[in-house]
């Protein structure tokens, strides 16, 4: 099955989990900051070698809104919709004297903006001394530990890549990138002399998801959500058209970061509780009917009315 097929697969899980979330489970809001990498980098077979520039850390961040239903306890599915914002750089010194216009600091940047839909399994289990319910007896707040694990499909907005060469003892110039041939690039690709690069790579890419950490649930069922979040990707992310060069390695994604999301906890079958203890209230239980010892007073009563009826009938 295609990416693009599991992307519509989780939209409509998405739009039945927010409809029955009154049923037992969650919404939220949130953001991820982080660090992002793209590894192996494709270097476009500069100076007719493969070698790759050293990696910088390069602060990424991801937003998101979610919906939660909770078919159990503690098992439920999480739908998503997020904004992405990744990329890597990268800097290294080139010291060949066979191309000397390449000597001296390379510096690479890319960036990439998705959005991305995903699906994730949440196991949320209850630590020793809580309650099966959300809220303990005395409107407490608590903390529970989630482990969420699932896919994701992102799609390509955008993607920009800026290169500079700074000689030695010179200051820093962008080239066009590629880098031309004529100074020591790969004579299958041409410099592109803008900032839009999204045909070098492809629009649609997989992404494994593992979240681990705590949820704070208050009072008022709002809750606050802090976990350590893993994402990597599952394809290679580069255009058919650029991978022709001698010793290619394929480019995937990579993203580290702490997920921090705020949100509101649906109480499982809330209103029906509610409802039979209001039922429970109203219904008064029926007297007993009272017998004195010896004698039945309720039977003597009809007695006395029998006879009554007969006398006047007459």
């Amino acid at each position: 099955m295609k990416l693009t097929k599991f992307t519509f697969i989780f939209l409509s899980i998405f739009t039945v989990t927010a409809v029955y979330a009154q049923k037992g489970g969650s919404i939220s809001v949130g953001a991820t900051p982080g660090l992002s990498y793209m590894l192996a980098q494709n270097t476009y077979y500069l100076a007719e070698n493969s070698k790759e520039l050293d990696y910088k850390p390069k602060f990424s961040y991801h937003v998101f809104v979610q919906g939660a239903y909770n078919f159990k306890e503690q098992h439920g599915i999480v739908a998503f919709a997020n904004f992405c914002d990744e990329g890597q750089k990268y800097q290294d010194d080139f010291k060949y004297r066979k191309f000397p216009a390449l000597i001296g600091t390379h510096k690479k940047s890319v960036d990439f903006k998705y959005m991305g839909f995903g699906v994730l399994y949440r196991f949320a289990p209850l630590l020793r001394g809580q309650k099966d319910h959300v809220l303990v007896k005395d409107e407490n707040f608590h903390w529970r530990m989630k482990l969420l694990v699932g896919f994701e499909t992102d799609f390509l907005l955008s993607a920009q890549m800026s290169y500079k060469i700074t000689p030695v003892g010179g200051v820093a110039t962008a080239v066009g990138y590629p880098i031309d041939p004529t100074i020591g690039g790969y004579p299958a690709y041409a410099p592109n002399q803008s900032d839009n690069y999204k045909s070098y790579f492809k629009t649609v890419q997989g992404v494994g998801v593992i979240r681990y950490g705590f949820d704070y649930i208050f009072k008022n069922n709002m809750f606050i959500g802090i976990a350590i979040e893993t994402k990597f990707g599952l394809n290679d992310l580069n255009a058919a058209a650029y991978k022709s060069h001698p010793d290619y390695k394929k480019s995937k994604n990579y993203f580290f970061g702490l997920n921090v999301e705020l949100g509101y906890v649906f109480k499982k079958d809330a209103a029906k509780k509610a409802a039979s203890k209001k039922a429970e209230k109203v219904e008064a239980p029926k007297p007993a009917k009272v017998k004195t010892p010896g004698i039945d007073m309720n039977k003597r009563v009809d007695e006395v009315d029998r006879a009554t009826k007969k006398k006047y009938k007459k």
